[in-house]
């Protein structure tokens, strides 16, 4: 008996980063799939994302990553402060996250 090979195209919900690169990784297999997204246009402005390793490997993967590096800027640096009743309770600052 010979194994059965289902078709199918795959329907995405959302077109940010992660819904456009998984289309983009279909459409390289050869998989059709259909994104939607609510907002009317794409964006490429007025927004902040931090990209991790997995993610940068992923970006690699389906061959935009040098792209999305030529136009980032690495973290340098990262602080948190937190407030309990209008005081400061801790600081957290770490320098160098990419090393």
């Amino acid at each position: 008996m010979e194994p059965t090979i289902h078709e199918q195209d795959m329907l995405i919900v959302g077109g940010g980063i992660a819904g456009l690169t998984t289309a983009l990784g279909l459409h390289r297999l050869g998989i059709r799939s259909l994104v939607l997204e609510a907002s009317d246009g794409l964006r490429t402005t007025g927004f902040a994302l931090t990209i991790w390793t997995n993610v940068w490997i992923a970006l690699d993967t389906v061959g935009i990553g040098d792209a999305m590096r030529a136009n980032s800027l690495p973290i340098e640096g990262y602080s948190q402060l937190q407030f309990l009743l209008y005081q400061v309770v801790s600081i957290h600052f770490l320098i160098n996250l990419l090393v």
